[in-house]
């Protein structure tokens, strides 16, 4: 019975986008954010020679022709869909545009030290810290799982954030969710 209602509510996440949430309510899932590297797709309805494929510079830009330059990082697809619609009206009546996501590059977090399969990790949604510890085949035998460390770039400064990894693994307490670019250091 337990394994048919697990089934029924990741289907349900899967077509609706929503899931439960701690208290049993409902928690919609934030609206992805573009990121540097991301790739997207510009379809403008009826005119190709506007349409393509455009890649996030590491400026948080795209360039597109007639619109010209977009700050995009940090945008997500409706807003990105809005903004370039308006840009257009000045040449089209009423452009059509849609705005889709190719590959997420953008959402990389890296693991140094004594973990099984250190290096960058590519993701494409948001993971735990627990999630990509689990992803990287967890601690080495040695690994000192009272010093972990976690590198975190907040505007221009880096912040050192001790990780409680033993109360993370033992009583499943303290568990967070990486961001983009996070280092986890395990000595």
């Amino acid at each position: 019975m337990m394994q048919r209602i697990g089934v029924f509510l990741a289907a349900l996440v899967l077509t609706t986008g929503v899931a439960l949430g701690a208290g049993g309510g409902v928690a919609e899932r934030p609206a992805y954010r573009i990121g540097v590297e991301d790739v997207l797709d510009i379809q403008v309805w009826k005119n190709p020679e506007v349409s393509r494929q455009v890649w996030v510079r590491p400026d948080g830009r795209i360039t597109l022709p007639l619109v010209g330059e977009i700050f995009v990082e940090g945008l997500t697809l409706a807003q990105l869909t809005d903004e370039v619609t308006t840009r257009l009206k000045e040449y089209f009546t009423d452009p059509v545009v849609t705005v889709s996501l190719v590959e997420i590059n953008s959402y990389t977090v890296y693991l140094l030290g004594r973990v099984n399969s250190p290096g960058a990790m590519k993701l494409r949604s948001p993971k735990t810290f627990l999630q990509v510890l689990s992803m990287a085949g967890g601690f080495q035998e040695f690994a000192d799982t009272d010093s972990v460390m976690l590198l975190r770039w907040e505007g221009n400064k880096e912040k050192r954030i001790p990780v409680d990894a033993e109360s993370i693994l033992k009583r499943g307490e303290g568990d967070f969710v990486l961001r983009p670019g996070d280092v986890i250091v395990v000595p």
